[in-house]
């Protein structure tokens, strides 16, 4: 995801939001588009971690590791004792 090649990309939004972005921008010394960028790639990134958490998770049912609803009542009941 890091090229040097840059495009403008246009998008309306709340006014508390652009205000959020210009208060930030100013208190980290960077430019909106700096902001926008980063947190654009952090969502991005999440979005990516999470999906291959699901998928992963799927494989683990697929492969038949999983706790039973019964395991996990047992779990509970043990947890309220101590």
């Amino acid at each position: 995801m890091r090229s040097h090649a840059k495009q403008t990309i246009s998008a309306q939004i709340p006014v508390e939001l652009a205000l959020a972005i210009e208060k930030l921008a100013q208190e980290l010394d960077r430019s909106k588009s700096w902001i926008i960028k980063e947190a654009l790639t952090f969502m991005l990134a999440e979005r990516e971690r999470r999906h291959n958490d699901i998928l992963s998770g799927l494989a683990d049912v697929d492969a038949g590791r999983v706790v039973s609803h019964s395991e996990i009542v047992d779990f509970a009941a043990r947890l309220k004792k101590e």
